[in-house]
C-alpha cells in the first residue's frame, strides 16, 4: 500500500474523502456546510469569471489576479474559489507552502467579500502536508485550479448516483482525469500535476504520493524489469505492480519511492519534466553541468554518477540480489566514481600521458589519469564490464581544454575506434575508451564564458544548465539546519522555520531574476543557492546571542529582514555582487546594489 502511516496525513485523507462525498457527489461545501457551493450552476459561474477569463499578465501576483477575476462574482463563487484552494493545498508539504500560509490565503480570499467561514476545522488539517510537488505546481497555480474545476464540472454532468459510482472506482476516475488532460496539458506537454495529486488523495492505497509524471516515468524505467511481461502500459498500473514486487523483496520495511533504499535507484537532482541529467548521460555518455558558482554542480555530478551505477547494478543483478546486499551496492557505487580537479596548470601529461624521468634516469612515458583508468577498466573481471564507471572532470574550463584532452576528442566522439597516441613508442600505443566509461564535466560560467569553448568539444557533450532553484535551496538549508540544530541543541524544528526559509527562497529567486535582467550582469552572474544557505549558521548565532525563544528568525511580521538575513547580505551577497560590478561607475554600482538589497531584505 502507498499510504504513509502519519496522523497528519490521515487528517488530509479525511478532508479528501469528505470533499468527495459532500462536494463532488452532493454538491455541498466543506467550509460552509449549509450551502450548495459545488453545484453545476455555481461551478458554471466560476468558469465564466475565472476559466473563461484567464489573466496572463506578468506584473501581478496570483492573489491580485484572482481578486480582479472574482470582483464581479457573487458570494458563492468566491466561496467556491476558497474551497478549490483548500483542495489544491492538501498535498504540498511545509517546505513548499506552509500550513499557516495556506490558511491565510483562503481566509484572505473569503475576506474580499467579508465572508466568515462557518466551519474552519479543515483549515487546521493541513499539517506538514504530503510531499513537495515542485515549483511548477506553485507557479502554475491558475492552470492547476482550472483543471480541478473542470473535473468537478464534468462530474456535475452526471446524476449523483452515477458520480458516486464513478468515485468508488479509481480506474473510472483516472479515465475521466486523463480525458480532461488531453486538452489541458502544461508547458511540458504533461497533464497538470493535480491530476496525480487527486488520485493519491482520493485513493491512497492505489496510487503513489508522487505529483510529477516525470518522476513516475523514471521510476518505471528504473524498476521496469521487475514487472517484465505486464500488459498494462498505464504508468500508475505499472507503479503499483512495481510496489507489489518490491514489497515481496524488502519485507518489513515501509516503502516510499522518495526514501532509501528506493530513491537512489531512480532519482538524481536537477531533472526537468522533459529530460534529466541522468538520462542525458545515458544517451550521450558525456555531459557538462554548467552554471554560476555555488549551484551545486559537483554535488549533482556525484549524485548523477552514483545513481547511474546503482541503476546498472539493479538491472544486472536483479532486484533480489540488489536489495539483499545494499552494503555491497554502496561499496561498488563509491569505488566506481572518480573525481579529477582541473586548474590552469593542468596539462596533457596529467590527463593523458607525458615524459618523466624513470628509475634508471631515462625519460619514459607515464600514463595520466585517463590512460590509467582505461587500463584498469580493461583489466576488470567480466561481471563488472556492464557496470558504469564515471569520471568527473571538475571545473574543467579552468584548464586549456584543447591541450589537456588531446586525442580524447576523437576517443569521446567514436567509442568504436582506436586512436594512436602521439609520441615515439617502440610499439605504437592504440587507445580506445571502454564502453562503460562515462564522463561528467562541470563548468563555472564566471571562470570562462562558454563562448570560448571549442566547438569540437561542444558537440561531444550534452550541456545541462544548473542554476539557482528554490527546491535546492530549501533542501540544502533543511539538511544544514537539522545537522547544526542537533550539534548546537537548538529546540526550533525545521517545520517551525520552513515558512521563513521559503520566503527567503522566493526573494533569492527574485534577486537572481533582477541579476539576470541587469545590463551589466546576466545569467552567468546569478548567485547559487549555497551562498544563501549560509544564513543557517547566522540564524543559530542569532538565537544563541539573544538566549530567548524567538518566534521569527529571518523576517519580522511585516516582512522586513532580521539580523541573519542582513548579515548574509553584508558578508556574502553584497561583496560578491560588488566584485561583479567593480568595473562600472561607483554611483551606479551603489544604486544597483541598493536595488538588489531591497529585493532581498525590504518588506514587500
Amino acid at each position: 500500500m502507498a499510504r504513509i502511516a502519519d496522523t497528519n496525513i490521515d487528517a488530509i485523507f479525511t478532508t479528501a474523502q469528505e470533499w468527495g462525498t459532500k462536494c463532488l457527489i452532493e454538491g455541498k461545501s466543506l467550509l460552509w456546510p449549509a450551502r450548495d457551493i459545488w453545484s453545476k450552476t455555481n461551478l458554471g459561474r466560476f468558469k465564466t469569471c475565472y476559466i473563461d477569463r484567464p489573466d496572463t499578465s506578468k506584473d501581478k501576483n496570483f492573489e491580485k489576479k484572482l481578486q480582479e477575476q472574482l470582483a464581479n462574482a457573487d458570494d458563492d463563487v468566491t466561496r467556491l474559489a476558497c474551497e478549490l484552494l483548500l483542495i489544491y493545498f492538501q498535498f504540498p508539504s511545509e517546505d513548499s507552502v506552509s500550513a499557516a500560509r495556506k490558511a491565510q490565503l483562503i481566509l484572505q480570499v473569503a475576506k474580499w467579500k467579508n465572508l466568515p467561514i462557518d466551519d474552519d476545522s479543515h483549515l487546521g488539517r493541513f499539517g506538514a502536508g504530503v510531499g513537495n510537488p515542485g515549483l511548477v505546481y506553485n507557479t502554475g497555480r491558475p492552470n492547476e485550479l482550472t483543471y480541478l474545476a473542470r473535473f468537478a464540472l464534468a462530474l456535475t454532468e452526471m446524476e449523483p448516483a452515477a458520480r458516486a459510482a464513478l468515485l468508488t472506482d479509481h480506474r473510472q476516475t483516472r479515465a475521466l482525469l486523463d480525458t480532461l488532460a488531453e486538452t489541458h496539458r502544461n508547458e511540458f506537454g504533461r497533464p497538470p500535476q493535480i491530476r496525480h495529486v487527486l488520485l493519491y488523495l482520493l485513493y491512497p492505497d492505489e496510487y503513489e504520493r508522487i505529483a510529477s509524471e516525470g518522476h513516475k516515468d523514471r521510476i518505471s524505467e528504473a524498476f521496469g524489469e521487475i514487472i517484465e511481461g505486464l500488459e498494462s502500459t498505464d504508468i500508475d498500473d505499472r507503479l503499483k505492480a512495481i510496489r507489489t514486487e518490491l514489497e515481496k523483496l524488502i519485507a518489513g520495511t515501509p516503502l516510499d519511492f522518495y526514501w532509501d533504499p528506493l530513491r537512489p535507484c531512480w532519482y538524481s537532482p536537477g531533472g526537468s519534466e522533459t529530460i534529466s541529467p541522468l538520462q542525458a548521460l545515458q544517451i550521450k555518455k558525456q555531459i557538462v553541468l554548467y552554471g554560476p558558482p555555488g549551484t551545486g554542480k559537483t554535488y549533482q555530478a556525484r549524485a548523477v554518477a552514483h545513481t547511474l551505477v546503482q541503476q546498472a547494478l539493479l538491472k544486472t543483478w536483479g532486484p533480489k540480489r540488489y536489495f539483499t546486499d545494499l552494503i555491497k551496492v554502496k561499496e561498488i557505487s563509491s569505488n566506481r566514481v572518480q573525481r579529477t580537479q582541473f586548474h590552469p596548470g593542468y596539462g596533457y601529461e596529467d590527463f593523458i600521458r607525458g615524459l618523466q624521468l624513470g628509475e634508471n634516469g631515462k625519460t619514459e612515458y607515464r600514463d595520466g589519469v585517463l590512460l590509467r583508468l582505461v587500463t584498469d577498466l580493461n583489466a576488470e573481471p567480466e561481471d563488472l564490464r556492464n557496470i558504469p564507471f564515471v569520471l568527473i572532470l571538475d571545473e574543467m574550463n579552468r584548464a586549456d581544454l584543447s591541450r589537456v584532452l588531446g586525442e580524447c576528442f576523437s576517443l569521446m566522439e567514436d567509442r568504436d575506434t582506436k586512436v594512436q597516441l602521439a609520441g615515439h613508442d617502440a610499439i605504437p600505443r592504440l587507445v580506445q575508451l571502454p564502453d562503460n566509461l562515462y564522463i561528467i564535466g562541470t563548468m563555472n560560467l564566471i571562470d570562462q564564458s562558454l563562448e570560448h569553448v571549442d566547438f569540437a568539444l561542444r558537440r561531444r557533450f550534452f550541456w545541462v544548465f544548473r542554476g539557482f532553484t528554490v527546491e535546492d535551496f530549501l533542501e540544502v538549508s533543511k539538511a544544514r539546519w537539522e545537522g547544526l540544530r542537533t550539534a548546537k541543541k537548538v529546540k526550533l524544528t525545521w517545520e517551525r522555520v520552513a515558512p521563513e526559509f521559503t520566503t527567503l527562497a522566493e526573494r533569492a529567486r527574485r534577486l537572481n531574476e533582477e541579476i539576470d535582467a541587469n545590463s551589466y550582469l546576466g545569467q552567468q552572474y546569478q548567485i547559487g543557492h549555497t551562498y544563501f544557505c549560509d544564513v543557517v549558521g547566522f540564524v543559530l548565532l542569532y538565537l544563541a546571542a539573544f538566549d530567548i525563544k524567538r518566534q521569527r528568525v529571518l523576517f519580522n511580521a511585516k516582512g522586513g529582514a532580521l539580523d541573519p538575513v542582513l548579515t548574509l547580505w553584508q558578508y556574502a551577497i553584497e561583496p560578491l555582487l560588488g566584485q561583479y560590478l567593480s568595473g562600472i561607475d561607483a554611483a551606479e554600482r551603489i544604486r544597483i546594489l541598493s536595488q538588489f538589497q531591497q529585493v532581498l531584505t525590504a518588506p514587500p
